[in-house]
């Protein structure tokens, strides 16, 4: 990843074709060793993308802690790993603040309105337990939310097919790509003591 980024940020900013050609091989070799550890295909190197890919900066995921007055968390399961279950969330869209990502990701998958109400943590994933490992850096915002309205517990989405309140000391199998039990266990601590935010 980080031979990625500098290929990248190199290209944003180069102007001699010969340096050119050598972070366009960097990016290449990057692919190919990221490929010997992928658990599935890569695409292959593109030139113009990672020319146009500018200065390269690490990708924003966005997770909502809920919990109901008992202190439940509020778990939604996913179609595309139907078996696990992960906090709402996922990726900020561009042009959006980091509080609209997190309201409209719940809204998407949870069918339940919130309002963030604080920041409990901003996470580097390589530094938590996260499985697989992916090929681009990520960071993950932990927002505690509060349900605007009941939940229904009929409603499914493309994204999801279930969502339930969950016991933080007793939860299901978790999707490790998305959400550790930790994280939750971070963001149950913040619901009900707020307090400065975790900072990796």
């Amino acid at each position: 990843m980080e031979l990625t980024a500098q290929a990248e940020s190199g290209l944003a900013y180069c102007t001699d074709r010969f340096d050119i050609e050598r972070f366009h091989r960097i990016g290449a070799l990057a692919r190919d060793l990221m490929q010997t550890v992928a658990a599935e295909d890569l695409p292959a190197y593109e030139r113009t993308v990672a020319s146009a890919a500018g200065y390269t900066t690490p990708k924003v995921d966005v997770r909502a802690g809920i919990f109901d007055p008992p202190g439940r968390v509020l778990l939604v399961r996913e179609v595309s790993d139907p078996h696990r279950w992960s906090l709402p969330g996922g990726w900020c869209d561009i042009r959006e603040s980091p509080r609209q990502a997190i309201e409209r990701e719940v809204a998407e998958e949870a069918g339940l309105t919130v309002r963030a109400t604080h920041l409990a943590g901003v996470v580097d994933r390589e530094l938590w337990p996260h499985t697989p490992v992916y090929d681009r850096h990520i960071y993950k915002l932990l927002f505690v939310c509060a349900p605007l309205a009941e939940l229904d517990p009929s409603f499914t989405s493309e994204e999801t097919s279930e969502v339930a309140w969950f016991e933080v000391d007793d939860l299901p199998e978790l999707s490790p790509s998305r959400v550790v039990p930790e994280q939750i266990t971070l963001l149950h601590r913040h619901w009900a003591r707020p307090g400065p935010a975790h900072l990796d």
